[in-house]
């Protein structure tokens, strides 16, 4: 072994300590290997031999009398000799702990160099001569291990050999290998069984060939081959030649013997073309594994990039400490929230760094680092100015810090106080009845003080009995009783509700999901409208006295024309000899029939009717009244087209709805001259409060525009023989209908338009 793999340990904590020393020892004859910890002396001692260990007793972490224990505790390091080197008092106690933890001698702090470097030369020298005597006696061992086992080999070969004769007589016979017994020339002169099954020629016919008949490549011969060939080099792979004319590979093994004076030369032939497929194989494996490794890489050190772009593009702060507080990583938002930057602490003590740190993260931190277990808090830091959330997750080689200001989720959080606080105010302060339950089992968790006022319930009675509205929508003949369990969220549908003392009121329900506290609730808002529907009611029937009012007189102005024909043809009847002649009764008729229409449209227009109105769809009444208009349009030369588009259930009175359509549609046919054609249409294009609309069209020559501001006001007409009310009629049906009767007209013709607005409940399952 080399002069300089003699080695020397010098453990001391302090730099100075470790240079004075290290040139104080400092020789050609052996190297001084420098440690400044327990630690890593130990890690030393675990890689390599030393002669000597000079140990300092007074270090962090570690103390040399620890250090010292656990290198003799090692079989590998006990023979190392220790001596320890001290300033420390020189007392018994001391001296006797040093012997105890195993070592030889002590030098106390000041020495004498001159001393020290002999002490140590001598354990270098004793080192040295009792390496060299370990040596010797393991050759010795080698040796003697040797001789017993050529022995007892000596002692087997006779044995083997007999039993090797008969093996070698079986294997050949039953191996699958090729076997062939070759001349000096390379001529065949035996062979096993295998060569039939692999060449395809027997024993006899290849007795005497030349080996190149089977193995082409092989060119040289036997001897030729042994003579050049160097040792160890018998085995080749080359291409043989099956008798059928095919080449297959073959590994071949060459082998030499001397057999009563002469050479011979033995060739064992293995076919390899399963081992050359299967090796095929295991490089294109090796390849795709090859490629998928790089791809694995690539992938890893992007997701290692990723990483390292989520941590320094998160909005959280971030960083991490080692086993003794030195930064190992700092992200970006860290950087300015601790107003640091990565480059200047990196390795340096997050507590020589953060020096205003408070107490409550010391002492969170260092919690956290003794038990091992994530911790979570929250603290103001006088650093950063700010509320601060922080979690800290331990690991083996430290700390992983992440803190987020949480100054705006305060502000945020006292927000959501003061907007309870005015969410309250207004809720008990609504002049509507407002009332919170649960969907699950439709109790009410809570009322305000206008629900306990109108419904003459206590708020206790409310919540503790949940007491029971009966809130019903719709008219009476087809109202749905609503419950708080209801899917449906509602806007403003007209509903009634029951008082305590059975008084029904009406009022506009508005419904919204919410969730308190995790548990799912539906905010009822209903607003009164009782006294509103009744003065309603009370204008409507004023309004439709002050109209009776008005077309009172100007029915009195129609009825008097027919009535004054009739009368003076009665008077001349009368005055008369002559019998009254048919013409002139038929006259009478028509001008009787007449006034009858005149007070029949009148009386539909001026009374107040109920509507009876359901569910169905537009479509399927214009379908059916489709034959009527046609008909009426095939008597005049005229044609009828049905334009009908997406079909959506609407609330209507069918009757109403008939009445309607065949007074546009017949006022439309008489606009046209023959040849011309009338459209109706549906569809659903209209406004998001009026979707569904039913529309005529004529190719008339429009409606001029001092007789638009007129259109159904009642008598007004501009035919010769019309009644003036059938569009007031159809005025009426429509606000009954909730929708809007709307004209457009032009040269080219006039369309009535009638956009209806979907029924709330119907607007709910659309």
């Amino acid at each position: 072994m080399d002069e300089a793999h003699v080695r020397i340990l010098l453990v001391d904590d302090r730099p100075e300590n470790i240079m004075a020393m290290s040139s104080l020892l400092e020789s050609p004859d052996y190297l001084v290997v420098t440690a400044s910890s327990g630690k890593e002396a130990l890690r030393c001692v675990l890689k390599d031999d030393f002669a000597l260990i000079l140990l300092d007793v007074q270090m962090p972490e570690m103390n040399g009398f620890e250090t010292a224990r656990l290198i003799k505790s090692r079989d590998k390091s006990k023979h190392i000799p220790i001596i320890f080197i001290t300033a420390l008092s020189q007392a018994k106690e001391n001296v006797i702990q040093g012997y105890e933890t195993g070592a030889i001698d002590f030098i106390f702090k000041p020495f004498h160099a001159e001393a020290l470097r002999h002490k140590v030369e001598a354990f270098v020298n004793f080192y040295r001569h009792q390496r060299t005597l370990n040596e010797q006696n393991e050759l010795i061992k080698i040796r003697s291990a040797e001789l017993e086992e050529m022995n007892l080999k000596l002692l087997r070969t006779a044995e083997e050999l007999h039993q090797t004769e008969a093996l070698a007589r079986v294997i050949g016979e039953t191996s699958s290998d090729t076997i062939l017994t070759l001349d000096a020339e390379g001529r065949i002169i035996a062979a096993n069984p295998a060569l039939k099954a692999m060449f395809g020629i027997s024993e006899e016919d290849a007795f005497g060939c030349l080996v190149t008949k089977l193995l082409p490549k092989c060119k040289e011969t036997p001897e030729a081959y042994f003579t050049t060939a160097e040792n160890g080099q018998h085995i080749v792979e080359t291409m043989a030649r099956h008798m059928g004319g095919h080449d297959f590979p073959v590994e071949v093994h060459r082998g030499k013997a001397s057999l009563g004076g002469r050479s011979i030369y033995v060739y064992s032939i293995r076919d390899i073309t399963v081992r050359r497929q299967l090796e095929l194989e295991r490089d294109m494996r090796f390849h795709e594994l090859e490629h998928q490794v790089a791809e694995r890489t690539e992938e890893l050190q992007e997701s290692n990039d990723s990483l390292r772009d989520i941590l320094e593009s998160i909005t959280d702060g971030f960083f991490t400490v080692d086993n003794s507080w030195r930064f190992l990583y700092v992200n970006r938002e860290a950087e300015k929230m601790l107003r640091i930057r990565q480059d200047d602490v990196i390795g340096h003590s997050m507590w020589d760094v953060l020096l205003e740190s408070d107490s409550m993260t010391f002492r969170q931190l260092h919690q956290a680092a003794l038990q091992g277990t994530p911790t979570h808090y929250e603290v103001y830091s006088q650093l950063t100015g700010c509320w601060l959330e922080v979690r800290v997750y331990p690991k083996k080689q430290g700390l992983s810090v992440y803190f987020t200001d949480t100054s705006v989720k305060k502000r945020m959080e006292e927000d959501l106080r003061n907007s309870q606080a005015r969410f309250h105010k207004i809720f008990q302060a609504s002049p509507s009845l407002i009332s919170i339950h649960s969907t699950k089992d439709g109790r009410i968790l809570d009322v305000n003080d206008s629900w306990t006022s109108y419904t003459g319930y206590t708020h206790e009675e409310a919540v503790m009995k949940s007491v029971d509205l009966n809130i019903k929508t719709g008219a009476d003949d087809e109202a749905e009783l609503w419950t708080a369990s209801s899917d449906k969220v509602v806007h403003g549908i007209k509903i009634s509700y029951s008082t305590r003392s059975g008084v029904v009121r009406t009022g506009l329900l508005s419904t919204e999901r919410i969730e308190i506290q995790g548990e799912h609730c539906v905010l009822t808002v209903i607003t009164d409208i009782t006294e509103r529907v009744e003065l309603e009611l009370e204008m409507s029937r004023l309004d439709r006295l002050h109209l009776v009012g008005e077309m009172a007189a100007g029915l009195a102005h129609e009825i008097r024309n027919p009535m004054t024909t009739v009368r003076g043809f009665l008077q001349i009847a009368k005055t008369s000899t002559q019998r009254t002649s048919g013409e002139i009764i038929n006259l009478m008729v028509e001008e009787l029939d007449r006034a009858n229409t005149i007070i029949t449209e009148f009386l539909s227009l001026a009374k107040n009717k109920t509507a009876d109105r359901k569910a169905q769809s537009l479509n399927s009444i214009v379908e059916a009244m489709f034959p009527l208009i046609q008909a009426e349009a095939m008597l005049t030369g005229k044609a009828v087209q049905l334009q009908l588009g997406k079909a959506m259930p609407l609330y209507l009175d069918e009757k109403e709805i008939r009445q309607m359509l065949l007074n546009l549609a017949l006022n439309g046919l008489e606009a046209m001259q023959p040849g011309g054609q009338l459209i109706i249409r549906t569809n659903t294009n209209g406004t998001e409060s009026h979707p569904v609309i039913l529309e005529v069209e004529d190719q008339g020559t429009g409606i001029q525009k001092e007789v638009l501001d007129k259109l159904g006001t009642p008598f007004f007409t501009t035919k010769e023989k019309g009644t003036g009310l059938g569009l007031a009629v159809c005025y009426t049906i429509a606000a009954r209908h909730n929708a809007k009767l709307e004209v457009t007209t032009g040269p080219a013709g006039t369309v009535f338009s009638i956009r209806f607005a979907l029924h709330p409940l119907i607007e709910n399952f659309a």
